[in-house]
């Protein structure tokens, strides 16, 4: 399955059989089978989509996104039918011990990754504070996997104690500028910040996205406080991603300014399952 992402302004998306067929000046310049396409994303102005092709996407079970990543917000067409059984199993899971043990998961595994981050760039250092940023970490995984949690207050304490030494240890071995003192999350006039913060804007936008995809209520979470237009659910997924994603696709944006990547860190590249049409 495919996830077509249409960021040319002008373009126009028609249908022909059972095809998708995107058009530049009238003339085709890209034909995709419908059977292969799982979302269409329309991240610009200016796109136009025929009335025919939204009706068939809608009967195949294949999204239409209209977005921007200024905000999470998406919508959607859906020829919706099949999601009844999943969003009762998701709004059970508050009244069950299913949503504690998943919110639990959900930060060891950010933990884990936050750890890997470490130690995927510092792995020729060996001194104290990496040690030491280490040990804690283990440590707040241990407790989570403990019985001693028993609600989200006591995951959001150790989530934050973990975040803070993830970020000292950042800082302390300038894989993030001196310019950065600590995470601030709105209105940032530090470049770091920001860098991060608009990072973690797309990857909110693609969980929401993959959230709907899965048939879920995006804004029924497990972790995160629930109200009013608050996607918490995909809030609560995209902590698991935070660093594997975007922290290190900052640290190597950066590094690759400076002249300082190496050939093994330019290897890898979190995005390449994203196909951009022009």
């Amino acid at each position: 399955m495919k996830h077509l992402v249409i960021n040319s302004f002008g373009l126009f998306l028609g249908l022909k059989s059972q095809r998708i067929v995107i058009y530049q000046n009238k003339e085709i310049i890209k034909e995709i089978a419908l059977k292969s396409l799982k979302t269409i994303s329309i991240n610009s102005n200016g796109i136009t989509i025929s009335s025919d092709l939204i009706f068939a996407c809608s009967v195949r079970g294949i999204k239409i996104f209209y977005q921007n990543f200024n905000t999470f917000s998406a919508t959607h067409t859906l020829y919706e039918h099949k999601g009844v059984n999943v969003l009762k199993q998701q709004f059970s899971s508050k009244d069950n011990a299913k949503g504690l043990m998943l919110a639990k998961e959900l930060i060891i595994g950010k933990i884990k990754n936050q750890r890997s981050t470490i130690l995927y760039f510092s792995r020729n250092k060996n001194n104290e504070q990496k040690n030491t940023a280490l040990i804690a970490m283990q440590k707040a995984i241990d407790t989570l996997k403990s019985s001693k949690i028993i609600d989200t207050n006591d995951i959001f304490s150790i989530e934050a104690n973990a975040a803070h030494r993830y970020f000292e240890f950042l800082k302390f071995n300038s894989l993030l500028p001196s310019s950065f003192e600590h995470r601030t999350k709105r209105a940032s006039s530090e470049i770091s910040n920001q860098a991060l913060n608009y990072g973690y804007a797309i990857l909110l936008n693609i969980i929401y996205k993959s959230i709907i995809n899965a048939g879920l209520n995006p804004y029924f979470g497990v972790l995160h406080t629930m109200r009013s237009a608050k996607p918490s659910l995909a809030l609560d997924i995209m902590e698991e991603y935070r660093s594997f994603i975007v922290d290190r696709n900052i640290i190597k944006i950066r590094s690759s300014l400076k002249g300082e990547l190496n050939a093994e860190l330019k290897k890898s590249n979190s995005f390449k399952y994203i196909k951009f049409i022009k």
